[in-house]
């Protein structure tokens, strides 16, 4: 229970921070988000059931803040959960790249999906070219951010686990 309080304190601090500072740092028509890599976190740390939950809930808090029609945030995270949580039991967790690989990876599966959704509801009529910009700028921002992200809430989890444990 702790865990997740802690998790929904981290997602509403990082919502905060991404709508209002890293709001200003797009580049190419790209943000880091720092939500797709909790939500990569917790699929890698907790499988892809937990991913996606968890992604789902915070497209949601995305959806609403930003004001789009709700889903297609939470639909792009509930995917970015899922598929990051494929790899829990395949990937070698200590790797120091393995962060940036997941992130530019999941980035891309992140945007293409929102984009595709926007795409279907009419909202995103763009070139193709404008879109894959986009997805290419959003995993190479997210792959800068990622190493020090995974590590630090890996870093916290587990010491929300063994706080967990040890109360027992």
């Amino acid at each position: 229970m702790i865990r997740y309080l802690v998790y929904l304190l981290l997602v509403v601090a990082g919502l905060g921070f991404e709508m209002t500072w890293l709001a200003r740092t797009s580049i190419a028509g790209a943000v880091p988000d720092p939500l797709l890599l909790f939500v990569m976190a917790v699929g890698v740390l907790h499988g892809s059931e937990e991913g996606a939950l968890v992604g789902a809930g915070v497209g949601l808090l995305q959806d609403i803040t930003t004001g789009v029609p709700l889903g297609l945030a939470m639909l792009a995270n509930m995917c970015v959960g899922f598929a990051a949580g494929l790899g829990e039991r395949f990937i070698y967790i200590e790797s120091t790249w393995l962060p940036v690989v997941g992130a530019f990876a999941l980035s891309g599966l992140r945007v293409s999906v929102w984009a595709l959704a926007a795409h279907l509801v009419g909202l995103l009529q763009g070139p193709i070219p404008e879109v894959a910009r986009v997805v290419v700028a959003a995993a190479c921002y997210n792959g800068i951010i990622a190493i020090p992200i995974f590590h630090g809430f890996r870093y916290l989890d587990g010491a929300l686990v063994r706080f967990r444990e040890a109360s027992r």
